[in-house]
């Protein structure tokens, strides 16, 4: 058994605290708040549709299907250290596959949101074994050039539309409340594997090889396999994100499914919300949306007050807002102990 395995979670090299009190408050705080803010999500979600309108029931719809977004991309990203600048690519498989499959076949809805998740998770470790080979800059190019093609080789496929895309057809378009519950359900889904998988294991080697490869191999841990399994099990919850957009637009066309902005409001949520971390990027993605929402009216001024914040976040607040909360708790919990202590 190599030594990365015999590692408690709470020991792993990338999840090591800083040394001392402090360290360990910051930790406890990140845990405790991870769980009150997960209870709060969950509550807030099942009374949505009495508390909501049909407008903002809408939005929240939208809401959650970012935050999926993010969160799927913070496992191989945030925890895996693969800056991948392509993932739209399985927002339009998860969107297109779903959509062809019920117009096309005969399948339920269930059944092509499975089809939608397993075509994105084929496609994802295909395309894996190509993309690792790459390091850096090259791997981010890389994911991008495959956005690329696969968009133009949509543009030019008859059976979905080319250029004018496929329309969802009656039997897949669903009530307001069932996109709401079915979003929710997906970002519930998405985040319980994703705490769970950098809990385990698995998660361990994964932020190990992200910290130093090299050093994670000299103790028994494939690279390239831990990676990707990484990238094949983000890119399925990309694919089954992309599928409820699909459910929501009801209209899909190459240009707008596969998007090079669907990564980037990924990465935006991520690094502002908490790179790395699991409530970072639903909170991210809540904030990317409401500001989205506040500049639509000005789009050529909403990419530089992005760019803004994102230098102020990477500057001034590394952790994210989710990592300077955690502090601002871990800070106001050991003042009130020495109070009482005192």
């Amino acid at each position: 058994m190599s030594a990365i395995e015999e590692t408690r979670p709470d020991q792993g090299a990338a999840l090591t605290p800083p040394a001392g009190s402090q360290g360990g408050n910051r930790r406890l705080a990140s845990r405790g708040g991870g769980v009150v803010a997960f209870v709060i999500l969950l509550a807030a979600i099942a009374d949505g549709p009495h508390l909501l309108g049909t407008a903002n029931e809408t939005l929240w719809t939208t809401i959650f299907t970012l935050m999926a977004l993010a969160q799927a991309w913070n496992l191989l990203g945030g925890y895996g250290g693969q800056f991948s600048i392509g993932h739209g690519l399985f927002v339009g498989l998860g969107g297109y596959t779903s959509t062809i499959l019920l117009l096309h076949t005969g399948l339920p809805v269930a059944g092509a949101i499975a089809g939608a998740v397993l075509v994105s998770g084929i496609i994802g470790a295909v395309s894996a074994v190509p993309l690792l080979r790459l390091r850096g800059v090259y791997y981010s190019v890389g994911t991008i050039g495959l956005l690329l093609a696969v968009q133009a080789w949509f543009t030019n496929w008859g059976y979905a539309g080319q250029t004018t895309g496929v329309v969802m057809p009656a039997s897949g378009t669903l009530g307001f409340n069932a996109q709401y519950y079915m979003a929710a359900g997906v970002v519930v889904l998405t985040t319980v594997v994703v705490w769970g998988l950098v809990r385990s294991r698995f998660g361990r080697r994964l932020m190990a090889v992200r910290d130093d490869e090299e050093a994670a191999a000299e103790l028994g841990v494939d690279g390239f396999k831990v990676k990707l399994l990484a990238m094949t099990i983000s890119a399925m919850l990309v694919g089954l994100a992309g599928s409820m957009n699909g459910f929501q637009q009801l209209t899909l066309e190459p240009y707008s499914a596969f998007s090079i902005s669907w990564a980037i409001n990924m990465i935006l949520a991520c690094v502002i919300g908490g790179l790395a971390t699991v409530p970072g990027p639903l909170i991210g993605a809540a904030l990317m949306f409401e500001l989205q929402q506040r500049l639509q009216g000005s789009s050529d001024l909403a990419p530089l007050v992005e760019g803004v914040i994102l230098l102020i976040v990477i500057r001034f607040v590394p952790g994210g807002i989710w990592g300077l909360l955690c502090r601002w708790w871990a800070t106001l919990t050991e003042l009130v102990a020495r109070k009482s202590a005192s």
